[in-house]
C-alpha cells in the first residue's frame, strides 16, 4: 500500500519540480513542501530525483526577506513559510534559508478581530463575540487578519524545530505567546475549532484535523492535562470522520505522543483504495507520512 501511495505522490510532480493542490494544478508552496516532507522522510534512494527537483523549486521561492509566497502569481511572503521551514529543515545545506525564514516568520502577527466582529456585535446587543483572549496572538492566514489555529500550530512547530540552532529572544517569546494562544482557544472537552472555542454563547465543536495540528505543535508539552483532554477528543472526533485527511493527521499526530496508530493506519488505507483520496497531492503527502512511520518531520 505505502508503495502505490508513494508512486500516486510521485506521479502528481510537475515539471518545474514542485507539486500543485491536485495533478496538473500550478505549483505551490504548501503542496510542495508536504511532498518534499513526505518524501524526504521515507528514505529510499529512489526518490533522491524527485526530492531534489522539489527541494529546487523550494528553495527558488524565496522571498529576500526569508518569507515564502505561496505560488508563483503571489509576491508577498505567506503562512506557507512554516511549512517550508519544516520541509527544509531536513536538509543541512539549506539551513540558513530555514533560519531566514524563521527570523520573517517571528515578525509576522494576526489581530484581534476587526471591525466585523464590532458590527456583529452591536447588531445583537452584545459586548463579547467569543471566549477568546484578545491579548494573545498568534499567526494568521492572510497578513494583518484575526490569528487562526492552524497557521499559529504551523508556525509554532516550525519554530521549536529550529530554535536550538538560533539565538533570538524573540523567537522564544513568540513561542511562549503562541502556545498561551492555542490553550486560550481550545473548545470545552478538549480539541480545537479553527478559531475559537465559543462564539455568541455558542460552543464551538472540535475538528480532528485542526486537533491533530494544534497537539503537533505542543507535544512537548504532553504531560500537560490539556493535551490529554484533546487527545481523547482526537480520538473521538477522528473516529467520527470519513476523510483521509483527518485520518492521517490523527496517525502523524498520535504516533509523536507514542500512541498506537494502527487503527488510523488502517483508515488511511481503505481511503485510499476507495478513492485514492481524489489526487489531492496534500492529503497523499500526509497519508504517506502516517504509513511510513520511520522519520515524522512534525516532531519537535
Amino acid at each position: 500500500m505505502i508503495d502505490s501511495v508513494l508512486n500516486a505522490l510521485i506521479s502528481r510532480q510537475n515539471s518545474d519540480g514542485g507539486w500543485g493542490a491536485t495533478q496538473n494544478r500550478s505549483s505551490n508552496t504548501e503542496a510542495t513542501s508536504l511532498a518534499l516532507s513526505a518524501l524526504k522522510a521515507i528514505g529510499e534512494r529512489s526518490v533522491d530525483n524527485s526530492i531534489l527537483r522539489g527541494a529546487l523549486w523550494l528553495t527558488g521561492r524565496q522571498n529576500p526577506d526569508g518569507g515564502w509566497r505561496l505560488n508563483d502569481v503571489a509576491t508577498a511572503g505567506s503562512w506557507t513559510t512554516a511549512l517550508a521551514i519544516i520541509a527544509l529543515s531536513a536538509f543541512p545545506e539549506h539551513q540558513k534559508r530555514v533560519h531566514d525564514g524563521a527570523r520573517w516568520l517571528v515578525q509576522q502577527e494576526g489581530s484581534a478581530p476587526g471591525i466585523l466582529a464590532k458590527l456583529i456585535l452591536w447588531a445583537r446587543g452584545k459586548t463579547k463575540i467569543n471566549e477568546l483572549n484578545n491579548d494573545l496572538i498568534g499567526w494568521s492566514w492572510v497578513p494583518n487578519s484575526f490569528s487562526w489555529v492552524e497557521p499559529t500550530s504551523y508556525a509554532l512547530t516550525a519554530l521549536k524545530k529550529v530554535k536550538s540552532s538560533m539565538s533570538d529572544d524573540n523567537l522564544n517569546e513568540r513561542i511562549r505567546e503562541g502556545e498561551a494562544m492555542i490553550y486560550d482557544r481550545m473548545c470545552k472537552g478538549g480539541g480545537w475549532n479553527y478559531g475559537n472555542s465559543k462564539v455568541l454563547d455558542y460552543a464551538l465543536w472540535p475538528y480532528p484535523d485542526v486537533t491533530a495540528v494544534a497537539l503537533i505543535a505542543i507535544q512537548d508539552r504532553g504531560a500537560e492535562a490539556a493535551n490529554q483532554e484533546s487527545l481523547n477528543a482526537l480520538r473521538k472526533t477522528a473516529a467520527e470522520t470519513n476523510s483521509g485527511l483527518a485520518s492521517s493527521w490523527t496517525a502523524i499526530c498520535l504516533s509523536l505522543y507514542a500512541q498506537d496508530i494502527r487503527e488510523w493506519q488502517s483508515r488511511v488505507e481503505k481511503g485510499f483504495e476507495k478513492n485514492g483520496f481524489l489526487g489531492e497531492t496534500k492529503t497523499l503527502a500526509l497519508a504517506l507520512l502516517a504509513l511510513n512511520g520511520k522519520t515524522n518531520p512534525f516532531r519537535i
